[in-house]
């Protein structure tokens, strides 16, 4: 669970709601109001709990008086959310001049991660590996975002892998919220390191190695 217990600037202050509306009477106040809520790729990824405190600006019903008050809000992020899914509190925001209150719409905002690109339902990532380890084989462990280690293999049998090269994972990508149960692919892009400098007997060990082709 996630709280986050000083959201600055209030629902009046972070969007201009009743109290604005009521400083410039030709501009209405808005029905509902938008509020971003980034959020890491580990927890679109698992799922979590985010507890949100508003201001909400109001008027007392016997001096008429303007007030603020604060609320918690609930909420329930559900594993493979996307970025632009809104989460909507009917009424919670500020007093409408009119009568009634806003809705506070929170708009999930995905964080950027320093190992992981999202596309869709699958992520993508990368490995380096030596130039023998693609003409060889190599394996990789990665670390997931649940804290499993994946691992992953490349040029194990007669076929090397080339540099930009694409691994599929199938089934370890984010979530599906839609099919619980299933998720997309993790996509491993492979980068071949090749060495700064070449000898002469390593060149023709190559050469020796790998002939050329006959015509």
């Amino acid at each position: 669970m996630d709280e986050d217990a000083g959201m600055p600037g209030g629902m009046g202050g972070m969007f201009g709601g009743a109290g604005g509306a009521r400083a410039r009477k030709s501009q209405a106040a808005p029905q509902s109001v938008q509020r971003p809520l980034p959020v890491t790729l580990e927890d679109l990824f698992k799922g979590t709990t985010k507890r949100l405190k508003v201001t909400r600006r109001t008027t007392s019903p016997t001096s008429g008086a303007p007030s603020t008050t604060d609320k918690i809000l609930t909420v329930n992020i559900k594993p493979g959310w996307k970025p632009g899914t809104k989460i909507k509190f009917a009424g919670e925001g500020d007093e409408l001049p009119t009568g009634g209150s806003q809705d506070i719409e929170f708009v999930i905002e995905e964080k950027p991660h320093p190992r992981f690109k999202r596309e869709g339902d699958n992520l993508k990532t990368e490995v380096e590996v030596d130039l023998w380890e693609a003409l060889c084989g190599f394996t990789r462990r990665i670390p997931h975002l649940d804290d499993r280690v994946i691992p992953v293999s490349g040029a194990q049998g007669d076929k090397p892998v080339k540099p930009g090269e694409e691994i599929v994972v199938r089934g370890e990508g984010m979530p599906i919220s839609k099919q619980p149960g299933k998720r997309g692919d993790l996509i491993v892009t492979v980068k071949v390191k090749f060495p700064e400098r070449v000898t002469k007997e390593q060149k023709d060990l190559v050469k020796r190695a790998f002939p050329p082709a006959a015509a």
